[in-house]
């Protein structure tokens, strides 16, 4: 299944310049990458000649998107790194710690049960140092909290009424680990008048397809399309907080599927703050911002990058009366989702993220914006600057100007 799919994809336009290898911040960080050119379409064309073949370092691709973004010729690179991600896992396994980062779901399902205990347990020292000898997962890393409460617990409202409707794709983090990012963007739809539907979801299959768990990735990946396209086809908006999520939606299923189905659920898809954006240049924004004063620095994901679609948190927190916002200017994060979450990555991880924590530092500002879970993540172990949210910032202000009125 996997060799088929591959020989479907196409690199010919690549003309080696190696704006790819420019960009990639894992090349640029390490030599034990080989970099996005050489294990993307030069491994494709390899393969070509020489049938399947298995490497290694593919294992230091991120899926980060910033070789998509930067190709002059549009070839999407890491469609064929993803795969060449998928063959290595199959021909070399899969060790039991990315396989169990790979389910995201199934962990935070497991681990918010237990949150307590869970929190305090992965708090403790010599518990870490246990995980960093029996999975490979550094003791120095900082893990996000899990919630008991989480979002699925908490809401579960499957129709809408109104005009405008969302169906809403909430994502592990937001579930799992960040339910208050989940509640705050229905509180912000609900200031607009719309109501938000959660459909069933399973994890958007971003974690299973940097760890080579391409066929869990994809059946996933249908599971999703088929729930959300029942919604889409009856009017609803699909809008989702994270920038990860919105991506595999947009752009992942429909390079990896090619299903017209995935096609046709794409075009009905938007970030959040995309989404407000749009509301906004339709004249439907609801403008009753109550003013904070607040000096806030954005740092953006990489996945919001590869969307291509510009900066809309900073478009739309502006909005906000005496709201200063300033984009940190900074690269990838490192964090990169399971990416520094292994011993032998925890290194680069530190060294890709220590720019982007210099830049934070040089802007000074009240806290930092982001919409990644897992750049919070990063930003929380780099940084001393509290992380929010876009819509967290948005419902405030809105809540505020509620109890003024």
């Amino acid at each position: 299944m996997l060799e088929l799919k591959l020989d479907e994809l196409t690199f010919d336009k690549c003309l080696k310049c190696n704006a790819c290898v420019s960009s990639c911040p894992v090349a640029n960080t390490t030599l034990e990458f080989g970099g996005p050119k050489h294990l993307g379409p030069e491994l494709k064309r390899l393969m070509n000649n020489q049938g399947i073949i298995d490497d290694k370092r593919i294992e230091f691709c991120t899926l980060c998107g910033s070789c998509d973004m930067s190709c002059p010729e549009n070839v999407h690179v890491t469609t064929l790194t993803a795969f060449a991600k998928a063959i290595h896992s199959d021909k070399s396994g899969t060790k039991f710690r990315d396989f169990v980062l790979s389910n995201a779901e199934w962990v935070g399902k497991l681990a918010s049960a237990f949150a307590p205990v869970t929190n305090f347990a992965m708090g403790m020292k010599p518990v870490r140092k246990v995980m960093e000898i029996v999975m490979d997962i550094p003791a120095e890393r900082q893990f996000p909290k899990y919630r008991f409460h989480n979002f699925n617990r908490v809401y579960k409202k499957k129709t809408a009424s109104t005009e405008r409707k969302v169906a809403y794709f909430a994502g592990c983090y937001a579930t799992f680990n960040a339910p208050e990012v989940a509640m705050s963007f229905i509180k912000v739809m609900e200031h607009n008048g719309i109501e938000v539907v959660k459909p069933d979801q399973k994890c958007c299959g971003v974690p299973m397809f940097a760890n080579g768990q391409m066929k869990q990735g994809l059946k996933n990946a249908n599971h999703n399309i088929t729930s959300f396209l029942e919604y889409t086809r009856q009017g609803y908006d699909v809008v989702l907080t994270c920038t990860s999520c919105t991506l595999a939606f947009k752009k992942e299923y429909v390079s990896f599927l090619n299903t017209e189905e995935a096609k046709e659920l794409a075009s009905h898809v938007y970030d959040a703050d995309e989404y407000l954006r749009l509301l906004k240049e339709s004249g439907e924004l609801n403008m009753n911002f109550a003013p904070m004063k607040v000096r806030a620095g954005y740092y953006a994901p990489c996945h919001m990058k590869a969307q291509g679609i510009g900066n809309p948190a900073m478009d739309i927190l502006e909005l906000i009366p005496g709201y200063e916002i300033q984009d940190v200017g900074a690269g990838c994060c490192g964090q990169c989702g399971t990416f520094g979450f292994k011993t032998e990555k925890y290194d680069v991880s530190m060294a890709i993220g220590r720019p982007m924590a210099e830049a934070v530092k040089e802007v000074d500002a009240d806290y930092t914006v982001t919409e990644c879970g897992m750049c919070k993540n990063q930003l929380d172990q780099l940084t001393d600057k509290t992380v929010k949210h876009p819509m967290q910032i948005v419902a405030e202000s809105y809540e505020r100007a509620k109890v003024l009125s």
